[in-house]
């Protein structure tokens, strides 16, 4: 009886890992199907940044940047089959430390999602934190949209005067925002990894 027992669990647990596993290469053959020409390896994609500054306003510190996005053969292809990519600006306030680890004060995720629309043979930029968006006929002036940080508000009185602060930024896209195809296929391929280095610089008060 109890072997049987044993015999009937492990066949279920069997069953549904082959389930599992069916449904997994599902989805990879979806997203083969989806962009068959991306089962080898592409183009790569970059996220620099391309220029930043802050400043000083009554009492208050604001950043503007632009971030350089060139989309990989995936992302491009992705674009272009109307599926939307999401990316996101990262800003740190961080307190700089001589003898210990910098700590994380202020952090701000800006993130633009991208999609183009056929109808209107345009590309439409959102400010997914404003909700506000944009209209572009060409995909390079959509991407220097969506790669825009523009009058942010950094901080306020709430900063002590005696640290030393710094600033830090990191551009991305963001691969968990993707559909479920192409987000498997973004986890195997390298092409899909667009995550910038982080830059950093000192906050002058």
């Amino acid at each position: 009886m109890f072997a049987q027992a044993r015999l009937t669990i492990s066949f279920s647990i069997s069953s549904v890992t082959g389930l599992f596993r069916c449904r997994v290469v599902l989805l990879l053959l979806s997203a083969i199907c989806y962009f068959p020409t991306q089962v080898c390896a592409g183009h790569p994609g970059t996220v620099k940044l391309e220029d930043a500054h802050t400043w000083r306003s009554d009492g208050k510190d604001y950043l503007e940047a632009q971030f350089s996005i060139d989309l990989s053969s995936g992302a491009e292809e992705a674009v272009q089959s109307a599926i939307p990519l999401v990316f996101e600006l990262q800003v740190q306030v961080v307190e700089t430390h001589t003898w210990l680890w910098d700590s994380v004060e202020i952090e701000i995720t800006e993130r633009r999602s991208l999609q183009y629309h056929a109808l209107s043979q345009s590309y439409q930029v959102k400010d997914l934190n404003a909700g506000t968006q944009g209209n572009y006929r060409r995909l390079d002036d959509a991407l220097r949209a969506a790669g825009k940080i523009r009058n942010l508000l950094l901080t306020d009185q709430s900063l002590d005067r005696g640290p030393k602060y710094s600033i830090r930024l990191r551009g991305s896209l963001d691969v968990e925002s993707l559909p479920t195809p192409v987000r498997l296929l973004a986890y195997v391929s390298s092409d899909w990894s667009m995550v910038s280095k982080w830059y950093k610089w000192p906050l002058l008060r």
